[in-house]
């Protein structure tokens, strides 16, 4: 792409939309080959937009023109050093937190719904006595069909996930 870019003349400056997501790779790769690069804030008139809809030409010769005018724009951040590494760390641990916590809503919702025989022993224990002793247990897995053995089956399912994002 970026020999086709210069195919045209001389590249003064590239603009990229979204250059902190969709637009990483690209920043890093036309800023390692020395090009001057802009991240285009593209705010489009809500009229227009409404009028023509979504379009990426139309948004990419926008972008084009905003970055050769240098308006509606900005200076990316380098998305690179420590900052970056945090940034990526902290949005895989926030994931796995939330992930964590919808594992422990099923395990919660499940055992409500479970047939008394298996909700009874539970009721009882801690968070992680109930999870350990969920994930410990020995289903029958052929025997799925039968409703108590299908709730062991996810139960069990449930506490193991539970456990593997909080290690994480």
């Amino acid at each position: 792409m970026l020999n086709w870019m210069r195919s045209f003349g001389d590249l003064q400056r590239v603009g990229i939309e979204c250059s902190g997501s969709y637009g990483a790779g690209l920043l890093r790769y036309l800023q390692t080959a020395g090009v001057e690069v802009l991240e285009v804030v593209t705010a489009p008139d809500k009229n227009e937009r409404r009028r023509r809809g979504k379009n990426d030409d139309f948004d990419a010769e926008s972008a084009a023109h905003a970055a050769f005018a240098k308006r509606h724009t900005v200076t990316p951040r380098s998305r690179d050093g420590m900052v970056e590494s945090l940034r990526v760390l902290r949005v895989c641990r926030k994931t796995a937190v939330q992930a964590r916590r919808i594992a422990l809503q099923m395990i919660q919702t499940t055992i409500v719904c479970a047939p008394d025989r298996l909700r009874e022993p539970l009721r009882k224990m801690t968070r992680m006595q109930l999870i350990r002793t969920l994930a410990a247990w020995r289903p029958d897995l052929t025997a799925f069909r039968q409703i108590e053995e299908a709730y062991r089956i996810a139960l069990k399912s449930l506490a193991r996930r539970y456990l593997e994002l909080h290690d994480e």
